[in-house]
């Protein structure tokens, strides 16, 4: 029997309006619904990563919902609707948001993790890492883990890195600080097989219809293979102009 291949997802804010990443609540709930119906099993990275290759051999399909920046709806929206269906999913954190405006506060991030809920690091500015110094990176890694570690009083592991963005002295850094995995933004499924260090995973975006969204969870073949090629053209053009003005052109934040 062959190794079942897990979707990883990524969500951001959920708002009526907003940028190419930011979901509407309604479109958020049917999709949750839907996973639900399919029978989906809903884990966090942690428990991916003690997944073995016979556990994924069987009938059940599981799947990881991730959640980076830590906006405030995630709270209130989201964690409630996983709750209902009984699903777990990891929330990346930028811990310089933390009790702002727009992000979590302390005692919702205790609240999620005694729920349930893996808590990641989604460093503290949300820079992007490539761009930056191995000193900044060290700095943003190691207090980011630092803050949500005295948050929930338990050990921080994973990282997801904004933009997706990495380099070898990145994933060096963070195994040194003793990170066990990264989600990356690469176009991929993951198995048991994939390193924990370059975990792929496909933004959800408000433009995706309910039919897409299907054929991304089952791992439709044609679908990924048509995400990859253009994400691949998308890489090259970041690559051409920068990331400064890729984010301008398409008014986003992140990718």
């Amino acid at each position: 029997m062959q190794t079942r291949a897990v979707p990883f997802l990524i969500y951001h804010d959920i708002l009526p309006e907003g940028d190419p990443y930011t979901l509407n609540q309604e479109v958020f709930v049917k999709q949750i619904e839907l996973l639900k119906k399919l029978t989906f099993s809903a884990i966090t990275v942690n428990e991916f990563l003690a997944l073995n290759s016979e556990i994924l051999k069987n009938n059940i399909p599981h799947i990881c919902l991730t959640f980076d920046d830590g906006y405030k709806p995630n709270y209130d929206i989201c964690v409630p609707l996983l709750l209902k269906y009984g699903f777990k999913a990891t929330f990346y954190i930028t811990t310089g948001w933390i009790d702002s405006e727009v992000g979590f506060s302390m005692q919702q991030i205790k609240d999620m993790a005694s729920k349930g809920m893996q808590i990641g690091s989604h460093t503290v500015n949300h820079v992007f890492l490539p761009n930056v110094s191995d000193e900044a990176v060290y700095t943003e890694l190691k207090e980011s883990k630092k803050t949500l570690e005295k948050i929930i009083n338990d050990e921080v592991t994973s990282l997801s890195l904004p933009g997706g963005r990495n380099k070898k002295k990145i994933t060096e850094i963070a195994i040194e600080l003793g990170y066990k995995s990264i989600c990356t933004s690469e176009y991929k499924m993951n198995t048991h097989n994939t390193t924990p260090f370059s975990l792929g995973r496909v933004p959800i975006k408000r433009t995706f219809t309910q039919e897409l969204f299907k054929n991304i969870i089952s791992g439709d073949q044609a679908t990924w293979k048509s995400m990859k090629l253009k994400q691949d053209i998308k890489f090259i053009i970041q690559k051409i102009i920068g990331n400064k003005f890729y984010h301008s052109l398409w008014k986003m934040k992140y990718e």
